[in-house]
């Protein structure tokens, strides 16, 4: 994880310089043997709570699949796993690391496993999430967009990806009283999970490079935001990842969806019955990679 210095000059003058190294994770933490430099790290999604930077990792067979949180206490997790610490802040200062014995050390391990998401690295996990975009509706209550596995491995294509479990929107709750997270459910009813679906002017029939279908169907979900309404109804919009035999995974068309949740709601049969709807699908040519509120923005 890195941090830049802001610059407030015109934009033809400024010059922030590179990256700064702020927050980095290893599986040494968690009591295991090292995995390669940096390999650990993947990143993908990433938001602020309450002056907490959270960040995914879904991807690569290193490291574990998970969700981190940034520790500027140097106290939550003395296994490698936690909960931020009361009152933290955010972090401002760079990591101090020898440049010389970076490629075999790494960097300092300052990020910590958010307690009750999973803590098993990816070669020994028997199933493996794919966790990208992360929303806190509130500090009970986060929302995590998995973007399935991106399997292209053969004609199960469309039903290995309807067959996922994990992938789509996974709704998890606090318990304070324990200081641990859990799953509550995974929102998935119509977010049409390996269902194919044709675009005006993208390629049909087979992919004779791949020798599987071109027309692209939902893997899950990649980033997202939200808001809670007055009455405590959750709308999370979403960008939906792709498979398909076009041979680049997520290079479809894909889609923005949307998807209400009541903010108390725990219960999964409840959960089934909240549907995803379609707000936009990209065009050829097109991929869209975020949703975001403009300053100003109103929605209730």
């Amino acid at each position: 994880m890195q941090i830049l210095t802001a610059e407030r000059k015109p934009l033809v003058a400024q010059d922030p310089g590179l990256p700064t190294p702020v927050g980095s994770f290893s599986i040494t933490q968690l009591g295991l043997k090292a995995d390669k430099v940096g390999k650990d790290t993947n990143f993908r999604g990433l938001t602020i709570f309450n002056n907490v930077v959270f960040t995914t990792k879904g991807s690569g067979s290193n490291g574990v699949n998970t969700v981190y949180f940034a520790d500027t206490t140097g106290k939550a997790c003395p296994n490698g796993v936690g909960v931020p610490a009361a009152h933290a802040h955010l972090p401002t200062a760079p990591l101090a690391y020898d440049p010389a014995t970076l490629l075999t050390t790494g960097l300092p391990s300052t990020m910590c496993v958010l307690a009750g998401f999973p803590s098993t690295p990816n070669k020994s996990a028997t199933v493996t999430a794919f966790p990208f975009g992360i929303w806190f509706a509130d500090a009970h209550t986060v929302y995590i967009a998995d973007e399935g596995d991106g399997y292209t491995g053969g004609t199960d294509l469309y039903t290995h990806a309807a067959a996922q479990t994990t992938a789509g929107l996974q709704k998890w709750v606090f318990n304070s009283a324990i200081g641990n997270w859990s799953l509550a459910y995974v929102l998935q009813t119509d977010l049409g999970l390996g269902v194919p679906y044709t675009v005006t002017g993208y390629p049909s029939g087979t992919n004779a490079a791949t020798g599987l279908p071109w027309s692209p169907a939902a893997d899950g979900l990649r980033n997202i935001t939200g808001r809670v309404g007055r009455d405590g109804k959750v709308t999370i919009w979403a960008i939906t990842s792709t498979i398909s035999g076009n041979g680049d995974t997520g290079a479809d068309p894909n889609r923005l969806v949307a998807v209400e949740d009541r903010l108390e709601n725990t219960a999964s049969a409840v959960a089934a019955q909240e549907k995803f709807h379609t707000l936009r699908t990209a065009k050829f040519g097109e991929a869209l990679r975020g949703v975001s509120f403009t300053p100003g923005t109103n929605v209730y």
